[in-house]
């Protein structure tokens, strides 16, 4: 079942939430017109009270029929709830209708009450539905969508009836107009229910059998939501939330009566106020539906929780009818949704699929308990002469409070959406796999390790919370302390290990997900370093699964060693493209480091083929580099002969036509000749371009340049191609090859480096030193070089060991290396 959920497209949903936007517009735009009407027919003084009473109307049924409304929903299926919702709406306009026609108020009211009760039942089956149809993975942008729309339907419907209701009722009167706009809410009422039918059915998770005790289950149900604390922190903001909205809404209507002289012209100045806190609710709505991608992000509620005192005392300091009041109408309804979207999410996604209706429906009931009391105190405020403004300035107290109580308790939360949101805008991180990651219980995840950025990106990535085992030595700075604590991760130090690992299988025995990154640090060369054992003991200590993970296109960022820093360099491109690739399922007990390793390396090979362009487009990027400064010097030989770019490119193309490269020495001539035989074949210029891109993304890049003298195992032809397409400098004498960046300083000593390529995947592995090694002071994680060894795989390779040793490459295909025993206990390739 849940696999048929995922493989639902989104826009299943449509018809859901046209439906339930068209309904909320209806009971808003009969909410709006009501109290203006009342003001028309009976005086504005009695705008207020018929104000209050329509509130009033609209929140009791929740109240009564919320327990009930919960069982239909957990018994039946909840499309047939939501359908007979639906059609239940033309009922109640129906009433209504009636009631202006014969000018009665008071049955108006009565039919306004049956929208009301036709929206409690409403509202837990269309929540409730949407994990049924799109499953947990979208449901936070599905929360989103229908949040947003929501409020659109609301907003947009008090703006619509009560500008229109001021259009008609200087021609048709105050009943005529109301009239009308009932018999418009009827015909798209009737519109919903028809949209809605072709919705999949969904299954009945077989609640109960209905018995009486359910109609007084209030608190039974309010018990239940209120045992769990995630739960019940959901529901109280969800409710604050609401209940503002309550408050804000009489406010606003008192407000318009305050500063218009007259009765024309009150409806369409606060639905102009509505309509603007419904773009800021759509605006934080959209933006929250954005970053929920593939979670539910709760750190997104304090930030809104902090900016909703800051908008309602703009509200109160401003006059009504200059721009400042207007952004302060927008502030509140994008602060509003970035506090309330998320917590719906969470209320849904944690609910168990027999349980969520009545959840919801506690939910719900916690929240018109909490609206009555708003209304009350508007009634109370009112009563005692306080002003629409002051009424703003009294609630910006509790809003306060609000704040400091969110960024209390998700402290966590709040300063991962900050790092989340900058990474939205910053980086593109691509997710891939992330159906092998299990959606509860502990689980090891093992990654690479390249950067300082590489916990966000994993927490951005994954939809669970993630914990983290981290070097104490990182805890020595101030700011990295705070980080670790309210993030719980775990330190680990030579003299206090065992503790450390007790701590960390403790976690993963409660449920939690745990990330390691197994190299020990992070790498300065940009290779993968051995996984470390020790880590890998957690799990099978713990008897929890691991699940490897590669960070790719990391090397390059500023968080990255790339360039020889960490931090102070320019971003290479805006914004930067990450790759998160997770991988399946292993079983601790017979996995080891070296298996955990290949997993990680093939996931990142993977990765690394995918930004590897199609031929054609390889083709043309060379042909693009071909053309850049042709005259420019490639290359010079011993015997002081040289070659431009161009002339090098007229070669590779070509061949020698041309009288001038028989100059060339003929101990380099080969060299030539397989430099150009390598571009000609089909699969060279792949071959080429993945061969430049891995040296790129090594530490050796960040060098002046490098000499190649041995080149009994790295070809010289893949150095060549390295130095042309880097746009470098070229010397080939006493039978090596120098390469070096333009515009550094040629008196600068280039280190001598070896290393392995393959006919089949171009470069594989370089040994070289990092500036640290040529410094004398590094650490393991900077030790790019071994004596007597071809030095680390590059980045976008794996191998196999089993028996013969051979590298994997974009291709996937087995590429035996006859010559090569294996990787040592560094990582280091060895010859036999």
């Amino acid at each position: 079942m849940n696999e048929e959920k995922d493989r639902r497209p989104f826009w299943v949903l449509i018809p859901l939430l046209i439906s339930q936007t068209i309904g909320a517009l209806n009971d808003n735009g009969m909410k709006a017109m009501l109290p203006i009407m009342a003001a028309f027919q009976f005086g504005k003084d009695q705008m207020d009270q018929t104000n209050q009473i329509v509130s009033l109307l609209l929140i009791i049924p929740f109240v009564v029929f919320a327990p009930w409304a919960g069982w239909v929903s957990d018994r039946f299926s909840k499309k047939r709830v939501v359908s007979y919702a639906l059609l239940g709406q033309v009922l109640g306009l129906s009433v209504l209708c009636f009631a202006l026609f014969i000018e009665n108020l008071t049955v108006g009211l009565v039919g306004f009450f049956l929208l009301a009760v036709q929206s409690a039942f409403f509202s837990p089956g269309k929540k409730g539905i949407l994990k049924e149809l799109v499953g947990s993975d979208r449901l936070g942008m599905a929360v989103g969508w229908m949040e947003m729309l929501t409020m659109l339907g609301i907003l947009g419907g008090a703006f619509a009836a009560a500008s229109y209701f001021d259009f008609l009722v200087p021609d048709y009167g105050g009943w005529k107009a109301g009239l009308i706009l009932s018999l418009i809410a009827i015909g798209l009422a009737l519109f919903s229910w028809l949209l809605f039918i072709p919705t999949p059915q969904t299954e009945a998770p077989k609640a109960k059998s209905f018995q009486w005790g359910v109609l007084l289950s209030h608190w039974s149900d309010l018990s239940s939501l209120w045992k769990e604390r995630g739960l019940r922190g959901a529901a109280i903001g969800d409710a604050w939330f609401w209940s503002v909205g309550s408050f804000f809404y009489l406010v606003l209507v008192k407000l318009s009566g305050e500063v218009v002289v007259g009765k024309f012209g009150m409806g369409g100045l606060y639905g102009y106020w509505f309509l603007l806190l419904g773009l800021g609710i759509m605006m934080g709505s959209l933006f929250v539906a954005y970053l929920n991608r593939g979670r539910v992000e709760m750190g997104l509620t304090p930030i809104g929780a902090i900016l909703m005192p800051l908008a309602l005392m703009i509200l109160y300091f401003v006059d009504p009818f200059e721009n400042v009041f207007d952004c302060g109408c927008l502030l509140l309804g994008f602060s509003g949704a970035l506090f309330a979207v998320p917590l719906n999410g969470y209320l849904q996604d944690r609910a168990g699929e027999s349980e969520r209706g009545r959840v919801l429906a506690a939910s719900n009931l916690l929240t018109q308990l909490s609206s009555i009391g708003l209304i009350l105190v508007h009634a109370l405020l009112s009563y005692l002469g306080f002003s629409a403004k002051q009424e703003l300035l009294i609630m910006a107290i509790p809003a306060c409070l609000v704040a400091y109580i969110s960024l209390r308790f998700l402290m966590e939360d709040f300063f991962r959406a900050w790092f989340h949101i900058f990474l939205r805008i910053f980086y593109r991180i691509r997710i891939v796999g992330m159906d092998k990651f299990p959606r509860k219980d502990g689980v090891l995840l093992v990654s690479n390790h390249l950067s300082y950025a590489d916990p966000v990106f994993i927490g951005a990535a994954f939809p669970r919370k993630i914990r983290y085992l981290a070097y104490s030595g990182l805890a020595d700075s101030r700011i990295m302390r705070f980080v670790f604590r309210i993030t719980h991760t775990v330190t680990v130090s030579a003299n206090r290990s065992l503790d450390s690992m007790k701590a960390c299988v403790r976690r993963l025995k409660e449920g939690l997900p745990l990330c390691v990154f197994a190299e020990g640090g992070i790498s300065r060369t940009g290779s993968v370093f051995t996984f470390k054992r020790g880590v890998l003991l957690l799990a099978k200590q713990a008897h929890v699964p691991i699940v490897p993970v590669h960070i790719d296109g990391v090397w390059g960022s500023i968080f990255s060693m790339q360039r020889g820093r960490f931090f102070f360099k320019k971003p290479l491109r805006f914004p930067y493209h990450v790759t998160v690739r997770v991988g399946a399922e292993m079983d601790a007990s017979s996995a080891n480091g070296a298996d955990v390793q290949l997993a990680v390396l093939d996931l990142g090979r993977e990765s690394f083929a995918e930004r590897v362009p199609p031929r054609q487009k390889v083709s043309k990027l060379i042909n693009r580099i071909f053309r850049i400064c042709p005259k420019e010097q490639f290359i010079c030989f011993e015997n002081m002969f040289t070659l431009s770019r161009g002339d090098v490119a007229e070669f590779l193309k070509d061949g020698m036509e041309s009288k001038k490269y028989l100059s060339i020495p003929k101990e380099y001539m080969p060299w030539m000749n397989s430099m150009q035989a390598v571009y000609q074949d089909e699969s060279g210029p792949a071959k080429i371009w993945s061969s430049l891109l891995r040296v790129k993304e090594s530490h050796l890049w960040d060098l002046d340049g490098f000499v190649v003298q041995d080149t009994k195992y790295l070809k010289p032809e893949w150095i060549l191609w390295i130095g042309y397409l880097g746009i470098c400098k070229v010397e080939c004498k006493d039978g090596g090859i120098s390469i070096q960046h333009r515009n550094k300083d040629e008196s600068v000593v280039l280190q001598s480096v070896n290393g392995l390529s393959t006919d089949r995947n171009g470069l594989i592995s370089l040994n070289f030193k990092s500036v640290a090694e040529q410094n004398g002071d590094f650490d393991e994680m900077e030790q790019g070089f071994k004596k007597n060894s071809l030095g680390r795989l590059l980045p976008g390779l794996s191998y196999k060991n089993d028996p013969q040793f051979g590298i994997l490459g974009t291709d996937e295909v087995f590429d035996a290396v006859d010559m090569v025993q294996g990787l040592d206990e560094d990582g280091f390739l060895v010859v036999k």
